[in-house]
């Protein structure tokens, strides 16, 4: 059996030694009472008490605890299918998450503008599925595409400058991997916004992949980060929380925004080039998206499962109001 809340079941420890001394003790008692009273003397002092009454009107008590919970731990049936429709656009979100975008050009850094924007930005749809891929060095798919808003959010909110086992950026083997995931899980409306500094290193061209993303109609928004005056790039912090800063050559990293190429794949796929001073700077593609053909896709949500806590729950209360109506006197019930 499934549950939905497996750590309501550890309550159940505690009430299985509490049972066990409460047991001994009252064995202790009535043998200690045995032992120092006779037989005449029990008959006048427990005359209207019933032994079986009084083990059932508290075992009665122990299984409502027992049957209580097991309802709090939410035991489940049977898997629901759970498929919803939704109508919008594809979004597929293409981060540079290089080391590069830690950098202090922006307030407080690049990255912590980029996730504010993406959050506030994934806040604002409905209906529309979006996803996200990290690049530096390589790519990877960090989440796939969805309307789970909260997930998303949670989601953008634990990338960080550098998590990616290879550094580096690599844009235009971003874009292609992006038009790959699009094509394969996308539906005919679809769109990429791509998000980098602009200071391209290695692999395919971007202008190269841009033109492919063009011929299979999918946009591509571009959204530079940074400065042309550039900042420094941390590399740690000391004691005090003061960073210390990347050194190559003997110098102090200072990485500056390249958007040339950017502006060229945005404007290659008939999208918008957008320079972000703050987290602001998303607003501007919800506004244009809102123009596009919306999609019609059905898309399965989390998996579910029959909820079957209320079985326990009516038998715990149906012990519970009879262990209240059972009297362990005697001449009543």
């Amino acid at each position: 059996m499934n549950f939905g809340n497996p750590k309501a079941l550890w309550c159940l420890w505690f009430i299985v030694p509490l049972f066990i001394y409460f047991a001994w003790r009252i064995y202790g008692i009535v043998k200690t009472y045995n032992k120092f009273t006779n037989v005449k003397t029990r008959d006048r002092i427990f005359v209207t008490v019933s032994p079986v009454k009084t083990i059932i009107k508290y075992s009665l008590y122990f299984l409502a605890f027992v049957f209580f919970v097991i309802a709090l731990a939410r035991p489940q049936g049977k898997p629901l299918n759970d498929e919803r429709e939704f109508s919008g656009i594809d979004i597929m979100v293409v981060a540079d998450v290089s080391s590069s975008m830690g950098a202090l050009d922006l307030k407080p850094d690049r990255m912590t503008v980029v996730k504010d924007g993406l959050k506030r930005f994934a806040d604002s749809l409905s209906g529309d599925r979006i996803g996200m891929i990290c690049f530096a060095g390589i790519n990877f798919i960090q989440c796939p595409l969805t309307v789970d808003y909260e997930a998303f959010d949670l989601i953008a909110d634990n990338i960080y400058p550098g998590m990616l086992a290879k550094d580096g950026t690599s844009i235009g083997d971003a874009i292609e991997y992006g038009i790959k995931r699009l094509l394969e899980k996308g539906e005919k409306s679809r769109i990429m916004i791509l998000i980098s500094d602009g200071e391209n290193m290695y692999g395919e061209n971007p202008i190269t992949a841009a033109k492919a993303a063009a011929k299979e109609n999918i946009r591509i928004y571009t959204i530079g980060v940074g400065t042309l005056q550039g900042g420094k790039i941390p590399d740690g912090y000391d004691a005090w929380g003061r960073p210390f800063f990347k050194i190559y050559n003997g110098q102090e990293v200072v990485t500056k925004l390249d958007d040339a190429e950017l502006k060229q794949v945005a404007g290659l796929t008939g999208a918008k080039y957008y320079r972000v001073t703050d987290a602001n700077a998303f607003a501007g593609i919800n506004a244009d998206i809102g123009n596009l053909e919306k999609n019609k896709s059905k898309e399965k949500q989390q998996r579910r499962f029959e909820e079957n806590y209320w079985y326990f729950l009516i038998v715990g209360l149906l012990c519970f109001v009879l262990s209240l109506a059972v009297s362990v006197n005697k001449n009543r019930f």
